[in-house]
């Protein structure tokens, strides 16, 4: 991936951030986007602990007939896998983290939504002493 796509992909992710965080749509309104639509991005579980783990899918269709394309870059944890299911491991540390999901057509097309997932302090009474 060129860093000029990470940047651009950066500029989104902000852009998702600053509009609001949980399944919003990165694309502006009214721009084209050769039809794509994200119709969910979404995650198995919106709770985690640290370095736990949620299967997130992104649902999405295109007017046209090409391949959808699909990239994912998250605020912080790791993001294993590829295509329109991904596995998300948490950070160590706790808070809300922004997982975007960009799909596009091969054509120039493209549009961007994102889930929010929390990490959530483990209850120290379930553990050893």
């Amino acid at each position: 991936m060129s860093s000029r796509y990470i940047s651009y992909l950066a500029v989104l992710f902000m852009a998702v951030l600053l509009a609001g965080g949980t399944a919003c749509s990165a694309t502006p309104e009214g721009a084209d986007n050769g039809g794509i639509t994200i119709a969910s991005v979404t995650a198995e579980h919106t709770t985690l602990y640290p370095l736990g783990n949620t299967s997130i899918e992104c649902v999405a269709a295109s007017m046209s007939a090409g391949k959808l394309n699909y990239q994912w870059v998250s605020s912080d944890g790791k993001i294993i896998g590829s295509g329109s299911k991904i596995t998300w491991e948490a950070p160590k540390t706790y808070g809300d983290f922004h997982i975007m999901s960009t799909v596009d057509d091969g054509m120039g097309h493209s549009a961007s939504k994102a889930v929010t997932v929390t990490v959530i302090v483990r209850d120290g009474s379930t553990c050893c002493k």
